[in-house]
């Protein structure tokens, strides 16, 4: 039976770096990977530049797409635009299949061994404790020891759900996304944000151009069908897409109802989509994952290899701050704005400004912007109070 010092299932951002950073500490480490390649769920690929400095990334060419200075948020009447500019923090469109391709280079220089199609089907168990992985690899089952179990799986993680984790309250979007040639968009260094009931219910349609008339279209809604609208948007921006042509369709659940509650247990813990660590209001996951995977690779390691397996309970404690409040403030943020009838949604765009917008979509600040709403008959009991409890 084979055995790592460290197991992690799934090469997403968080899978990745949590080996990397386990690796750098002298760990032996495996990487589970059910798909046959890197970065098969869509993304938006959009992230700031202070996502790389956190995954330890230059600013390499070979995964960088566009540069981004800023961002639209478009209100139904999209005549209403709020733009949003945060100087020194701008950001990038990547590749995130090249990105991913850097990060599991990197992590292989380290000794990390990786299997790709292969899938973890159950957890390995010893006094309580869990042990290792059952994997299938090929047809054949293999059982692997581990000193720790890291669950990077995504949406419906198997490592969550066979160690029992409490995932009260986990909640996900359904997305479409589609990447689109002979676009139109004038401002290629901006991402383009579209809100209303009309466009995406509880969700909203995004545009990430990626230059040469090359974006990523895509939509995420709840309780209806996100193709139909992604398609119906496309049609109604005829300025931009007329003749456009769209040369890859993808879709993913991704998860907006907030952090689960309990991210350790004896032997395992989970990181990334498995665990909810992403921005509900936006739905930005990379930047929070690999944090989380940075955090949770390097205790892995030390507790295993200074067997002081106690240590993991730091994990929970150092992501809360500032990620664990970010997320649960941009969950209190998501659900008043969804709230919002088009109309209030117009009129909000009358009264916020980019700065407000980031803060809401960070969970940064939030009792700030509360109290800017409470001056605003409207908005008071519909989105202040919300913001303030």
């Amino acid at each position: 039976m084979p055995r790592y010092d460290v197991v992690v299932v799934g090469a997403g951002p968080a899978g990745l770096m949590a080996a990397y950073k386990a690796a750098s500490l002298g760990a032996s480490v495996l990487v589970v990977e059910k798909e046959r390649s890197l970065a098969v769920k869509p993304c938006a690929e959009g992230l700031s530049k202070q996502t790389l400095v956190t995954a330890e990334l230059g600013e390499s060419s070979f995964f960088i797409y566009n540069e981004v200075r800023g961002a639209y948020v478009y209100p139904p009447d999209e005549s209403k635009r709020v733009l949003l500019v945060e100087e020194g923090n701008e950001g990038f469109i990547v590749d995130k299949k090249r990105m991913l391709q850097v990060m599991a280079a990197r992590a292989a220089e380290k000794g990390v061994d990786l299997w790709m199609r292969s899938l973890v089907k159950d957890l390995l168990w010893c006094n309580g404790r869990v042990s290792g992985v059952v994997v299938e690899v090929e047809g054949s089952f293999v059982k692997v020891e581990a000193g720790m179990v890291l669950g990077c799986d995504g949406v419906g993680s198997t490592v969550a759900r066979k160690a029992g984790f409490d995932m009260e309250g986990y909640e996900v979007i359904p997305t479409v996304q589609y990447i689109v040639v002979n676009c139109k968009i004038e401002e290629q260094d901006k991402a383009h944000f579209y809100l209303g009931n009309e466009v995406a219910p509880k969700g909203y349609a995004w545009i990430f151009p990626k230059g040469d008339g090359v974006a990523n279209v895509g939509i995420g809604v709840r309780g209806k069908p996100a193709k139909s609208y992604l398609d119906k948007f496309i049609k109604q921006h005829p300025g931009m897409f007329s003749k456009a042509k769209v040369v890859e369709v993808k879709g993913a659940p991704v998860p907006i109802g907030g952090m689960v509650k309990e991210l350790v247990k004896p032997g395992v813990a989970i990181c990334g989509d498995a665990a909810g660590q992403v921005i509900p209001l936006t739905g930005g996951g990379i930047h929070s994952s690999i944090t989380a995977g940075k955090i949770a690779g390097e205790l892995a390691a030390r507790a295993v290899l200074e067997a002081a397996p106690q240590l993991m309970e730091e994990y929970p404690k150092l992501y809360e701050d500032p990620w664990g409040k970010r997320i649960y403030n941009s969950l209190k943020a998501l659900r008043a704005i969804e709230a919002l009838s088009d109309d209030e949604l117009n009129k909000l765009a009358e009264i916020i400004t980019g700065e407000d917008i980031v803060d809401l979509a960070r969970g940064l600040n939030i009792q700030r912007v509360a109290m800017k709403f409470i001056k605003h008959p409207l908005f008071a009991m519909k989105l202040a109070k919300k913001l303030l409890s």
